[in-house]
């Protein structure tokens, strides 16, 4: 029997082998304080918090915890501990006792002969870096950077963090044991057209990036402030993050940045979140948000997925709120349909516009960042939401094609996961359809390529839905949605109005009042799973052109015009339906009512 793997097939008899040659307790025993109680041993278990010992390790190769019921054999600890898949907890197993681990047919991998000395390499780069962050006279000036970005020295000791001083050659001096050939393959030094070879990490504070397994694979570098000011640092122009080049045991694709040590800070982790960089993992961190995770400088794709569901059920992606970072979101969802088999859950975070999360954490504290995380927005809420952008559903043709858009997508889903027959589900009510015809149309979608979200624009004013608001009432809106601090600027009469207004618009007018400090992006986030998602994301998305360079003032006066104009329509709307009234019933109430209304029209008109 053969268990199959990328690299090629892994012989069955080699994987019965390794596991009798190897002593359960050893390998356990690596992470976990053991003591001999009899014919076993026994320590606290490491898969849930506990007091009094009860995680016991059998000769025989199998463990079991009487307190939380985990058990398993020697690679079932290794998957649990480090989330490796199979394939990997063979390889951990193999080099734990110094063994190639045989393939039949596929690619092969790198031999451990080669890698080995790569990690060994990178491994003395990590500490050289460590060490001049503290002990070079360019590590005050890094120290004071890290300090006042709120990270404190218990974190930059947990993430490594170090210090590439300027100059071109400091660590390929230091690291000379290892040859000049090691460490470009190692991707710490660079080897030019011309055959120089230089530093790769120059002036840059330095993360190390670790796999699951707590192996330095790789680093990322970031300029800080004074950095290259000795000349042989970064120049203009050069990117303010840098990551190392891909090589035998670094795959950028693939890998994230903290999941180590997301993994040791909390052994049963219920989620992870996905933020952009270093500093937003390290900061978090610091405030005791340790299951935050980065990728390394690329979109979150499904390699990233697929490793990240190895560990947790449910992973949060953390977006900014503008349009970049909805077009990012909607990358992930793409990426991610595949992965989502049963039990597993994707979940959708957006940032305030201007911020990130060190910088929100920062100002607004832990509590409040988990608050959102808590709170966040269910992929398949965020799905057929972001799909009706820019579609009437009243329309058939726009019906047929919000499901033309969806079911190429909902075709990717797995099979056995609950998600598909949701989307189904909730797709059938949004185009008024039947959910049965829907799925037996996915065969035929799965061979469609899927295609990018709000392909359509809203219609044109003048073929708006009845049910839109009147013109003034749009133009309006669209001045809330990218101008909401234009609201607070009102008389308090005036804003309780706005708030009172019927449809969207009052809907967000009581919004601003309830949050006067909301931004466009809060604004927007708030109405995420509502039906004027769509609406309101479009408006954001197209800001009036009209008021482009208007001045703070000028456009405060233009948007109190806007509403007093809008209650003078609906005032004469009134003061018309009186009229008709009074007329029709000849009441002295009502011709009383009418001569109120035409007096608030003239006091709003001046």
């Amino acid at each position: 029997m053969l268990v199959r793997t990328v690299a090629g097939m892994i012989p069955q008899s080699f994987i019965n082998g390794l596991v009798e040659r190897v002593d359960i307790g050893d390998v356990v025993g690596k992470r976990v304080a053991l003591k001999d109680v009899g014919g076993h041993q026994r320590g606290l278990c490491p898969f849930h918090d506990e007091k009094t010992p009860s995680f016991h390790v059998y000769p025989d190769g199998h463990y079991h915890c009487f307190g939380c019921g985990a058990h398993g054999t020697t690679l079932g600890f290794l998957m649990e501990m480090d989330g490796l898949s199979f394939p990997e907890a063979v390889e951990a197993l193999a080099a734990f006792i110094g063994v190639e681990v045989p393939r039949e047919g596929g690619p092969q991998r790198t031999p451990r002969a080669e890698t080995d000395p790569l990690y060994d390499a990178l491994a003395a780069a990590a500490k050289r870096f460590g060490g001049w962050l503290s002990n070079h006279a360019e590590g005050p000036a890094a120290t004071a950077y890290l300090t006042g970005r709120g990270i404190a020295a218990e974190t930059v000791r947990r993430f490594g963090i170090g210090l590439a001083p300027s100059g071109w050659t400091p660590l390929k001096a230091a690291l000379g044991e290892f040859g000049e050939k090691m460490l470009v393959d190692a991707g710490l030094v660079v080897k030019n057209e011309q055959g120089r070879t230089y530093d790769r990490f120059r002036a840059r504070i330095v993360f190390p990036i670790r796999d699951a397994r707590g192996r330095v694979i790789g680093f990322g570098g970031r300029t800080y402030d004074g950095s290259g000011a000795q000349g042989e640092g970064p120049r203009p122009g050069d990117p303010k993050y840098l990551n190392s080049p891909e090589t035998p045991v670094f795959r950028k694709g693939e890998e994230v940045y903290g999941l180590f040590e997301a993994r040791q800070a909390e052994r049963q982790l219920d989620h992870l979140v996905v933020v952009e960089g270093y500093m937003d993992v390290v900061a978090l961190a610091g405030q005791g948000i340790g299951e935050a995770v980065a990728t390394l400088g690329t979109a979150v794709g499904a390699a990233h997925f697929k490793r990240l569901f190895r560990h947790v059920k449910r992973v949060v992606c953390c977006f900014d709120g503008d349009a970049a970072g909805r077009s990012a979101a909607w990358r992930a969802v793409d990426a991610a349909f595949p992965t989502l088999t049963a039990g597993r859950e994707l979940r959708f975070v957006f940032l305030p516009e201007g911020e990130d999360p060190d910088s929100l954490v920062r100002r607004r504290g832990a509590a409040h960042f988990r608050a959102l995380v808590k709170d966040a927005v269910p992929v398949g809420d965020y799905f057929l939401t972001h799909l009706q952008a820019g579609l009437d559903l009243a329309r058939v043709d726009h019906r047929a094609t919000l499901c033309d858009l969806a079911l190429p997508h909902i075709a990717r889903l797995p099979e056995d996961g609950a998600l598909r027959a949701l989307l189904l589900d909730g797709l059938a009510a949004l185009s008024d359809s039947d959910s049965g015809s829907l799925a037996r149309r996915l065969p035929a979608a799965s061979r469609t390529d899927p295609q990018p979200a709000a392909l359509h624009p809203p219609p044109p004013p003048d073929t708006a839905p009845p049910s839109a608001e009147p013109r003034r009432g749009a133009a309006l809106l669209h001045r809330l949605v990218t101008h909401p601090h234009l609201l607070r600027g009102l008389p308090p009469a005036e804003r309780e109005r706005v708030a009172a207004l019927g449809g969207l618009l009052g809907e967000v007018g009581r919004f601003l009042i309830a949050q006067p400090a909301a931004d466009t992006a809060v604004l927007i986030g708030h109405f995420m799973a509502e039906p004027g998602y769509p609406r309101l994301a479009e408006l954001a998305a197209n800001p009036p052109a009209a008021l482009a360079n208007t001045p703070a003032d000028a456009l405060a006066a233009e948007f109190a015009e806007c509403v007093r104009h809008l209650f003078a329509d609906e005032d004469r709307q009134r003061a018309r339906a009186l009229a008709g009234q009074a007329r029709e019933s000849g009441s002295l109430d009502d011709l009383r009512r009418l001569r109120d209304a035409r007096l608030a029209q003239l006091s709003a008109t001046g």
